[in-house]
């Protein structure tokens, strides 16, 4: 293979996985940055009987650069299969997204099978209430899973929201990659825009977002255009893409939304990237993106796996399989100890996790009661 064929194949990869959490890069500046792996401790044990102090989630600018924890190291379940986390933050600039800075609004896991050839998409709700890592460097108190990234709550970074996943559901994940609000759309731009089925409610949505003047909207969202066109398959640009894809506000027909109507948004975004990368780009195309794109992203993904995935990606006619967790009416909302009702959505880790397994690696287990809280 080629040196130009090489590039051009990595380039493909990161594009096929850029979408709110991801971005294409050039892999040698991009690590500069990246999360060290280390090996595992070896009590990550819960422990319940302590509660550290916690700070309460500010709405606003982003939050401060987070205390960064390394990766724990896992044993790979399976050869044939990689698991990346793809993160998307609310940072308005590229040294933001490699500080981890900001708010992980987005935490979506793509499991990629390279002997079935399909790709599982599992988008992690940012309200999940899981076990989460304490002083201790153990797992000693329950919260919402996006703090384990920052929010508010002390979070460490890639290194916590990976070893948290991990321990919770029983997974593997060792690879990462983070996008910010201005990467994501300036790479959507730069593969030209997409084109999405738009409803009416979700045409008005956008369109609000550009021209209320919320004072907490980036720059890119605030100067985008609005859509002139009526409801149905429009081609929309960068900033748009972004909008749309952060939507939670509409739901199915112009109802009332949901943060799982934004994640089905999120994934659609990605296969509507596939498809147009993998049937409309060429080689030329690919090859500009390799100079635009460095400084977009933060990931701590080899050269060595780059390459490999994207050979099967280009090769293989990859098929889609998307979930969400918690998945839609297993959960209810946590009442705390003084009986008020949060928005912290409580279910059966452990069942969640057997079956996650069941649906990742083709292979479940009997779920371990979790201690009565």
């Amino acid at each position: 293979m080629s040196k130009v064929m090489k590039i051009v194949l990595i380039v493909l990869l990161v594009i096929v996985l850029a979408v709110v959490g991801l971005g294409v890069y050039v892999l040698a500046n991009m690590r500069a940055d990246a999360v060290e792996t280390v090996e595992k401790p070896v009590d990550l044990s819960i422990n319940t009987t302590e509660e550290p102090e916690l700070e309460t989630i500010e709405t606003g600018d982003p939050t401060p650069t987070p205390t960064a924890m390394p990766i724990y190291q896992e044993e790979a379940k399976h050869e044939s299969i990689v698991n990346i986390l793809l993160i998307g933050t609310d940072s308005r600039s590229v040294a933001e997204v490699q500080d981890a800075q900001g708010r992980s609004d987005t935490m979506m896991l793509a499991s990629i099978n390279t002997e079935k050839g399909t790709i599982t998409l599992v988008s992690f709700l940012r309200d999940s209430r899981v076990h989460r890592i304490g002083k201790s460097g153990r797992f000693t108190f329950y919260n919402r899973l996006n703090g384990a990234y920052s929010g508010g709550y002390g979070g460490g970074g890639p290194g916590e929201l990976i070893n948290t996943l991990n321990e919770n559901f029983k997974l593997d994940i060792q690879e990462y990659i983070s996008i910010g609000f201005d990467g994501f759309a300036a790479l959507i731009d730069k593969i030209g825009g997409l084109d999405v089925d738009c409803d009416e409610a979700e045409i008005n949505f956008i369109n609000h977002r550009i021209t209320a003047g919320f004072v907490n909207e980036p720059d890119i969202v605030l100067n985008a255009k609005t859509i002139k066109e009526d409801p149905g398959v429009l081609h929309l640009d960068g900033a748009q893409c972004l909008i749309y894809a952060r939507n939670r506000h509409t739901g199915v027909d112009g109802g009332q939304g949901n943060d799982y109507d934004r994640v089905n948004r999120q994934q659609e975004i990605i296969q509507l990237i596939f498809n147009k990368v993998t049937k409309e780009m060429n080689e030329q195309s690919v090859l500009a993106l390799i100079s635009f794109a460095t400084g977009y992203v933060s990931t701590n993904m080899s050269i060595d796996t780059m390459s490999e995935l994207a050979k099967i990606l280009l090769t293989k006619g990859m098929t889609f399989t998307k979930t969400s967790i918690p998945v839609p009416g297993t959960y209810h909302n946590y009442v705390d100890e003084s009986g008020t009702e949060t928005s912290l959505l409580e279910f059966d880790i452990d069942e969640t996790a057997a079956e996650l397994n069941q649906l990742i690696y083709g292979e479940s287990f009997v779920p371990t009661p979790t201690p009565a809280q």
